[in-house]
């Protein structure tokens, strides 16, 4: 007898194989940034107490401040460059005496779905929204949901303060009662509030650094001040004024110095050494040396013949470029912030170096040699360089090589690092948050991005967009193969009612994949914690008291009964009958979603009644679960209650 036997596998989540011999499975996890679960905006927080010691309150802030208080909404309006993004952080900051829930609200870019998704804003949350840079269509279609969405913001006691679009004029009649207009403080005061906080002393009188003499915009004044404290740091023997002339020269470019000394610099070696110094700035020597013979090579620059002995010293070729060997070895230019120069004129005039820089970016990410932070600010200086709609493709094809198999920790932690410094970026933010959003949603998606991912989500996107962030997880969770996006997902829905309300939704009803993926179910029982969805939270409204909340966690449990045998799914009924047993205020609806999750199936029925006998403290539970069930049978199913 010849018989045929296959093997076939589906739905696999982890290594497989179909062989012989030996199979090995290398995964790469990326460390935390800090705790999970516990408040995943404590990033932001310290960025606005940063922002509150040297915030200068503008003029009309104070009438806009009245307004928020009386009606949880103020649309902030006033000329580009005024500062009303910090003004409206600034106004939540105060409603939230430190300790409130502050993050954006984004428009939503799909087609046929409203420009604000509603559910984004939770009980007591402060809100706010930039539209400065919103063209005049889209304006209209958002200046028509915000009466419903001032409503929302009232009936869940939040806050939300909206940045208008750039010139758009006076938002309108129906809006005026909620409109606050602010003009941008004077440049002394500003100036003067942050040299204080960077404890810098300067004269009486200072004549206003020319910098901000006109046309100058409050995003200019941190980096103005930042590099006028370096250059104190630096150059502590110099006096305020030659301070900020360096400052000011570092913040102009200095296009025209580079210009002049790579036209002035004779070898290809040269140039190299030049760009390696400053795309490694304060780097070790060492590094610097290896980095800039590995740029050389990968330009196909001919090696130099001379004997070894006969080449000149670092120290000498250092000199040559303008650049200085500090006391512990590390590298560095003499000019203030001449490195930055140095990069921005290599990639703008010497486009053709375009391809050969990312290939030697992705061989020295994974050079041993490099301490973190120096592989940071590398991968940091590069990122920069893309930042903009022309070369961010080259930056998100470099996440794709450097997670391909196979694959090192240096470079996992590179890939990560281009993620972090393109989400913080507030014109390409954006670009980057929809580009991890088609990854996490690929049938593709390989093991190494997918950490890359959560990662991203977790350190980055949580602490601004936590929404946005909540989606990404959830694809990667459902299509995962060994990652902890399922782990890290319900740790971040566990930091706010909002976020757990918004998994629930999605898993059980939102969208037309809910329920389809078998991680869907075991997502919602993780998700399903009856203490917290019971806990009153700062307002004594449990999330279990909302209707729609009711009716996605009685079609979660449906699920569950369906698809997971008993076993599986009793050690998850138990803890809701112990709360259901504690909590006389919600013991109905507990049980209510349980029984009413089980109609039609006898089986789960007496199960859920039998168990409610096995402790003594449950025995009060049996009665009302009688009466539910018989209940059910006298009516036609409807909607849980």
């Amino acid at each position: 007898m010849r018989d045929t036997f296959q093997a076939h596998a589906s739905s696999v989540q982890g290594g497989m194989h179909g062989g012989v011999g030996n199979i090995n499975n290398h995964n790469y996890y990326l460390p935390q940034s800090g705790p999970l679960g516990v408040s995943p905006r404590k990033q932001p927080a310290d960025e606005l107490r940063w922002l509150r010691q040297r915030f200068v309150e503008p003029v009309g802030l104070g009438k806009a401040r009245d307004i928020l208080e009386a009606s949880h909404t103020v649309l902030l309006d006033g000329l580009p460059g005024s500062g009303r993004t910090a003004a409206a952080k600034m106004l939540l900051w105060e409603v939230g005496c430190d300790g409130g829930q502050i993050h954006e609200l984004l428009l939503q870019d799909s087609d046929n779905v409203p420009p604000i998704d509603h559910s984004h804003v939770g009980d007591g949350e402060l809100v706010w929204m930039d539209l400065s840079h919103v063209d005049r269509p889209r304006w209209h279609e958002v200046r028509a949901e915000l009466s419903s969405l001032r409503a929302t913001v009232q009936d869940r006691d939040a806050r939300l303060v909206l940045v208008l679009p750039d010139r758009t004029g006076h938002p309108g009649s129906t809006l005026a009662p909620y409109h606050a207009e602010i003009q941008r403080p004077a440049v002394e005061e500003v100036l003067y509030r942050y040299l204080c906080v960077e404890e810098i002393s300067w004269p009486v009188q200072p004549p206003p650094p020319r910098l901000l003499d006109a046309d100058w915009r409050m995003a200019d004044v941190p980096r103005y001040i930042e590099l006028i404290r370096r250059a104190r740091d630096e150059h502590r023997q110099g006096t305020f004024e030659q301070w900020c002339e360096d400052a000011y020269r570092a913040l102009t470019g200095q296009v025209e110095d580079v210009a002049t000394q790579v036209a002035g610099l004779a070898t290809g070696r040269q140039r190299a050494l030049l760009l390696a110094v400053a795309m490694l700035h304060n780097a070790h020597a060492d590094v610097i040396h290896h980095a800039g013979a590995a740029l050389l090579d990968t330009v196909d620059h001919p090696r130099e013949e001379s004997p070894i002995l006969e080449r000149a010293p670092l120290d000498v070729r250092l000199k040559e470029i303008g650049a200085e060997l500090g006391s512990s070895g590390d590298v560095r230019f003499k000019k203030l912030d001449y490195d930055a120069a140095v990069r921005s004129y290599f990639w703008t005039f010497m486009p053709e170096l375009h391809n050969a820089l990312q290939a030697w970016i992705e061989q020295t990410a994974d050079s041993q040699d490099l301490a973190y932070r120096e592989r940071a600010h590398l991968i940091e200086r590069f990122t920069e360089q893309c930042l903009n709609k022309r070369y961010r493709q080259a930056l998100f094809s470099l996440v794709e090589k450097l997670t391909a198999a196979p694959t090192t920790r240096p470079k996992m932690e590179a890939a990560a690092l281009i993620l972090q410094r393109g989400l913080r970026d507030e014109k390409q933010g954006r670009a980057f948050r929809r580009k991890i959003y088609v990854w996490s949603r690929s049938t593709t998606l390989s093991t190494r991005l997918a950490e890359v991912i959560i990662a991203a989500c977790r350190d980055e996107m949580m602490a601004k967009h936590p929404d946005e962030a909540l989606v990404r997880l959830l694809h990667v969770a459902r299509r995962e193969r060994g990652t902890r996006a399922r782990e890290t997902l319900v740790e971040v829905a566990d930091g706010a009612p909002r976020l757990r309300r918004q998994m629930l939704a999605r898993l059980t009803e939102a969208t037309p994949e809910a329920g389809k993926w078998p991680t869907d179910v075991d997502l919602f029982l993780d998700l399903a914690d009856p203490e917290a969805l019971t806990d009153p939270g700062r307002r004594d409204h449990a999330l279990i008291s909302e209707h729609a909340v009711r009716r996605q966690l009685a079609i979660g449990w449906t699920l569950v009964f369906t698809r997971r045998p008993c076993e599986t799914w009793a050690p998850r009924v138990r803890p809701w009958l112990h709360v259901a047993a504690a909590d006389q205020q919600h013991r109905h609806a507990l049980l209510s979603i349980l029984v009413r999750a089980g109609r039609g199936n006898a089986t789960v029925l007496a199960q859920l009644y039998t168990m409610s006998r096995e402790k003594e403290s449950w025995a009060l539970l049996s009665e009302p679960i009688i009466q539910l069930i018989n209940t059910l049978r006298e009516t036609s199913p409807t909607q849980p209650t």
